[in-house]
């Protein structure tokens, strides 16, 4: 893949104009890469407001009717149902793995099976997320249509 990059300081907007042959997985993942840098959120940090890219965030968790976005050193709460969070970021990698939590798929390290038929994801940034039972088939369905390359599953012997 050939890669040209340009400086114009006289532009009111950075822009990216990418050019395929056939829509190939890389290509696919370099423009998911792309859309889900280019979404940003809004939060709150200690009551100060902080706008953050959809691709910083390794989960979305509910607790106690709020919900937070865990990036790799902050956490931020944001105004967004989870309902609302899987629906609007499914596309992004973003899937439901237990009743209060969304995952970024991208942020994953290794999956681990239990023996009580759960799995254990292992994130990049060391932080652990246990997939529950009810949530597993949709997850590896998920997992299915994905290029699975960068994960590494292990299981229990």
């Amino acid at each position: 893949m050939k890669i040209n990059e340009y400086q114009q300081k006289d532009i009111r907007e950075d822009r990216i104009d990418f050019y395929y042959r056939t829509k190939t997985k890389e290509v696919n993942d370099i423009l998911d890469f792309l859309r889900k840098h280019s979404k940003k959120l809004a939060g709150k940090i200690n009551n100060k407001a902080v706008r953050f890219s959809l691709n910083d965030v390794y989960y979305f968790e509910s607790v106690d009717k709020k919900t937070f976005a865990y990036l790799n050193n902050e956490v931020v709460r944001i105004d967004i149902r989870l309902r609302d969070l899987e629906n609007a970021y499914f596309e992004f990698g973003f899937i439901r793995v237990n009743k209060s939590t969304i995952l970024n798929v991208y942020k994953i390290n290794s999956l681990k099976s239990e023996i009580n038929m759960r799995v254990m994801a292992l994130l990049d940034n060391g932080e652990k997320i246990q997939i529950n039972r009810s949530y597993k088939a949709k997850f590896n369905s998920f997992l299915n249509t994905m290029d699975k390359g960068g994960f590494q599953h292990e299981t229990d012997n």
